[in-house]
């Protein structure tokens, strides 16, 4: 089933021009990079204590379940680790969440609708329908809201009162949710309002989330989901039905991040390097969205396959907006190595840019 997902989102993209193996790509969902000491140390220790021999248990090693629990309810949605299942990267918890709840459901979501969940909605024979969010909402019975905060397009998030006229929404139309959070974490300073912690909102909807954020971790491919019962317990068994459970070793990695992160030392240094991007983009006159993430920037450019052009000729390779689903746009992800490197690239990629535009 993932295999023919693929193929049917390699179908829908434009394809990729060949790549030298020096460029650094800054093209991705989430950051790039090499995985810390630190992190290696503490996974390569769970290796030789031979916790990673065996599945694991089947929804996820209880530890790292468990602080996804504490995460969640630190932020007022009552879960348990026993709701909380690890999957084998975003794409597949976003592919077994809509698999498994949303098969011929309609499925309502403020526009446009981002390409990473278009191969799972068909493969669903979901009816999508898309929205303006500025707009009155539809009028409807019964279905699926998909919202994604941040947005794994854009990089934006819903205000707490654009949420709120969603919830209420959502009870009017006896709608269950998926809420995808996986695009992390949010600039410092932000509060980060999470859907299933509104009035009336923990029974009805499910959160993806993952650990893909944390500098190094995206090759690992560790993400979550987490939500009532109800919910939680089909996206659950069709998931173990795929892969019976989530490799041991990333979630020993994932585990060692988490515990990493809580320093609070890499939030610092992913906001130092967004803001040497966002210094870059200024000093070359490229607008941008104000970011709401440390992951990525997205900038708005008039010629975005000069852009990308501009950036493989300098060995940096720059999102596409357009395979994203966002014409009219590049994406830049915050690397988490190589910084120096890169913001050289980058530098050179925004002159000829600039200099062929003209």
């Amino acid at each position: 089933m993932l295999g023919g997902m693929l193929a049917a989102r390699a179908l829908a993209l434009p394809r990729r021009p060949l790549i030298a193996v020096t460029s650094i790509d800054l093209s991705g969902e989430f950051t790039a990079g090499n995985t810390s000491p630190a992190l290696r140390e503490l996974t390569i220790d769970a290796v030789e204590r031979h916790l990673c021999d065996h599945y694991s248990r089947r929804p996820g090693i209880l530890e790292l379940c468990g602080l996804v629990a504490s995460s969640l309810s630190a932020g007022g949605i009552s879960v348990d680790e026993s709701m909380v299942t690890i999957c084998g990267g975003v794409a597949e918890a976003r592919y077994v969440v809509l698999r498994a709840l949303a098969v011929d459901q309609a499925v309502y979501t403020p526009g446009p609708l981002p390409t990473v969940y278009r191969a799972g909605l068909a493969f669903a024979g979901a009816k999508v329908h898309e929205f303006d969010f500025s707009a009155p909402l539809p009028v409807v019975t019964g279905g699926i809201l998909l919202i994604s905060s941040p947005n794994p397009v854009t990089g934006q998030i819903f205000s707490e009162a654009m949420l709120t006229r969603l919830a209420r929404w959502v009870v009017q139309s006896n709608l269950s949710v998926i809420s995808d959070e996986s695009i992390g974490p949010l600039r410092l300073g932000l509060v980060r309002n999470r859907f299933a912690a509104l009035p009336d909102m923990e029974p009805r909807t499910l959160t993806i989330g993952s650990f893909s954020d944390a500098p190094g971790l995206g090759a690992w491919h560790v993400s979550w989901i987490a939500g009532s019962k109800a919910l939680s317990t089909p996206a659950r068994d069709l998931k173990q039905s795929i892969t019976i459970a989530s490799a041991a070793a990333s979630q020993y990695a994932a585990l060692a991040a988490v515990k990493e992160l809580s320093f609070g030392i890499t939030d610092k240094d992913r906001t130092m390097r967004l803001e040497t991007i966002l210094a870059l983009l200024d000093r070359h006159n490229i607008d941008y969205f104000a970011p709401d993430t440390t992951s990525f920037v997205v900038a708005k450019v008039a010629k975005v396959s000069a852009a990308v052009a501009a950036g493989l000729s300098c060995g940096v390779i720059i999102g596409d907006g357009v395979a994203l689903g966002n014409p009219g746009t590049i994406r830049i992800a915050v690397p988490s190595d190589s910084g120096v490197d890169a913001w050289a690239r980058l530098d050179a990629a925004f002159l000829r840019f600039r200099a062929e535009a003209q």
